[in-house]
């Protein structure tokens, strides 16, 4: 059988409720306080009967009270006491001098022998709000760094890069004595390139760092960063009458240095210096884009350079020798039906190379252009109409591939179509050649039986003007070479499995793959 709870149980319940307690009439009066209560009254400087506060009238105070999460409370718990709400609930800050502090009022009504009454609860939930701070401060953080990158990657040069990156260091990180300095090679100093307002107001002149005298060229150098406590500790500082007391210094790879600085000795923590060095390899790796894309517009505007040259020399050979080299081809066989000789017979052998060389010289010229459409090719069918095109006399071919490559089909015939010569010439009218698959299938071969080229030749086969031979001209594997590279792809020399030449052309776009 359950019987009625008795006073002094109710009061043991709420005493050992875990939250501060309080039982309130509906004037606001506190009839009531928990043990809870009580202890807080004491922790924060009320003793005695103070500490339990009852008889004062809580709305009254709370209404006095200059402060909005005060008003707040006080208008939440006088509707409940009116009857107007049955409950209200409130977070709130409550900080005391040494530490923050975050409560969670709750305010229930209840009906009481015709007597309106309200019990008050506040709950300390500072763990909870310290940890919802700490989210959303890494929220923000995490904002602000991706705002940032964003903003970083839109530089278009490493100064302007480094600008940014200083202004982040200041606004979001609140570093305020900031600089990033870039390593000049020419010069081979440490110049100073973005420093923080509050750096320049600070220092009289921003320094620029030579070997070997400072602490930024040490990092530099050594690509560690250094954490310094106490500047007035180091002998090697830059300026020993420095303002500065504490400094974080960091590498930025082979692009120069990052200083973070402060007034004050022992300023930066663990997680100053982590946040600094994530920021630091972010701003070298868009340093080194920068230079990598400056890189390649100056190659850009070398082989624009290159090719105006090339185009000036094609148009030279094409219309300033062929020219007078027609007229004498034209002459001699005049010449040949009005008498033989054999001195006619080897005048019209060099006029023939003459222009097998001017062919071979407009078509290296040519292969500094562009790449054309790539269109899916298949090699068995390519390869024997090349073949067809050539002076093959008694040498034979065998293909053993059946790949279809990803090409441009006229520069591709080039290459085919000057492999084969290069191997009918070197191998002999009888020679054998092969074209196949590379076991890997990362490209493909082709191969002959002929004598092979020595391996201290390999590299310089591919040259300008290399020939092994009276009969050839030495442009036709550096054409060859122009081709494959222009599509991107890789060329090597090497043994065949019948010890003569085997090319090997890789990282090919297949088709069929």
């Amino acid at each position: 059988m359950v019987t009625s709870p008795s006073a002094d149980l109710l009061t043991t319940a709420l005493d050992v409720f875990p939250a501060e307690a309080a039982v309130l009439a509906a004037d606001g009066e506190i009839l009531y306080t928990n043990a809870q209560w009580r202890a807080f009254g004491l922790e924060n400087g009320l003793v005695g009967a103070d500490a339990a506060t009852i008889g004062d009238n809580y709305l009254t105070v709370t209404i006095a009270a200059d402060d909005a999460s005060a008003q707040a409370s006080a208008d939440g718990l006088e509707a409940v006491l009116l009857g107007e709400e049955e409950q209200f609930i409130l977070e709130y800050p409550c900080h005391s001098p040494t530490e923050q502090r975050w409560f969670l009022m709750t305010v229930q009504g209840f009906e009481q022998q015709g007597a309106r009454f309200a019990v008050m609860g506040h709950l300390n939930i500072t763990t909870r709000k310290l940890a919802e701070l700490e989210v959303h401060e890494q929220n923000a953080y995490l904002e602000g760094l991706h705002g940032a990158v964003q903003e970083l990657l839109q530089a278009d040069s490493q100064e302007e890069a480094a600008e940014r990156a200083i202004l982040y260091l200041d606004r979001i990180l609140g570093f305020p004595i900031v600089g990033l300095w870039l390593y000049d090679e020419s010069r081979e100093v440490l110049e100073p390139a973005a420093t923080s307002e509050r750096s320049d107001a600070l220092l009289e002149t921003i320094p620029t760092y030579e070997g070997g005298e400072s602490l930024s060229w040490e990092v530099f150098t050594t690509k560690e960063r250094r954490v310094i406590d106490d500047l007035t500790s180091v002998p090697e500082r830059h300026n020993p009458e420095t303002p500065l007391r504490s400094e974080l210094v960091l590498p930025l790879g082979e692009y120069g240095v990052l200083n973070i600085a402060a007034t004050e000795p022992n300023a930066f923590d663990e997680r100053d210096v982590t946040l600094a060095e994530i920021w630091a390899g972010t701003v070298t790796q868009v340093l080194a884009r920068l230079d990598r894309e400056a890189q390649l517009r100056e190659r850009e505007r070398e082989v624009l350079r290159e090719r105006d040259r090339l185009e000036e020399f094609a148009s030279l050979v094409s219309h300033d020798l062929r020219n007078p080299l027609s007229v004498a081809t034209g002459r001699l066989e005049l010449a040949q039906e009005d008498c033989e000789s054999d001195h006619l017979e080897i005048a019209a052998e060099a006029l023939t190379r003459m222009e097998q060389l001017i062919e071979d010289l407009l078509m290296l010229a040519r292969q500094g252009e562009a790449v054309g459409s790539r269109d899916a090719i298949h090699l068995p069918s390519l390869v024997e109409g090349c073949w067809a095109t050539v002076k093959t006399g008694d040498a034979t071919l065998t293909v053993t591939t059946d790949r279809t490559v990803l090409a441009d089909e006229s520069r591709l015939k080039q290459v085919f179509e000057n492999l084969f010569r290069n191997a009918i010439e070197h191998g002999g009218g009888d020679v054998r050649i092969t074209v196949g698959d590379i076991v890997d299938k990362s490209g493909f071969f082709v191969a002959d039986d002929g004598d092979g080229i020595p391996e201290a030749d390999r590299e310089t086969v591919f040259q300008a003007g290399y020939s092994s031979t009276t009969e050839g001209t030495g442009f036709g594997l550096k054409i060859v070479q122009d081709i494959v590279e222009a599509h991107g792809w890789e060329i090597r020399v090497t043994d065949s499995t019948e010890e003569g030449a085997r090319f090997e052309i890789t990282k090919v776009g297949f088709f069929d793959t």
